[in-house]
């Protein structure tokens, strides 16, 4: 099953939760389970996570069209572009590494 991850302006949304959750594990191992408190986070590292519901396309479409559900997401906000392009090259590029 091949990655699934959108990288906006500002937002890296995982569609597969336990994507995030290997990385978060990464982060707590580099730099201590102090990361593992939101506002330090933010402060130290740039950006916030939440659980979120997100809206999409179901694989198939039915007669009527194309059919929607709910899926578990992890959506990544940064407060810089600087912090979202460390956390880039950083976490997201694991598998070249």
């Amino acid at each position: 099953m091949s990655s699934h991850i959108i990288i906006k302006r500002n937002l890296i949304i995982f569609h597969r939760p336990g994507e995030w959750s290997d990385i978060y594990a990464k982060i707590l191992q580099d730099y201590g389970m102090g990361m593992a408190i939101r506002p330090k986070l933010k402060r130290e590292l740039g950006f916030t996570y939440r659980h979120h519901k997100g809206l999409v396309p179901n694989d198939y479409q039915s007669l009527g069209g194309v059919n929607h559900h709910y899926e578990d997401q992890v959506h990544l906000d940064f407060y810089s572009e600087q912090a979202q392009s460390w956390f880039q090259l950083k976490y997201l590029n694991l598998s070249s590494t």
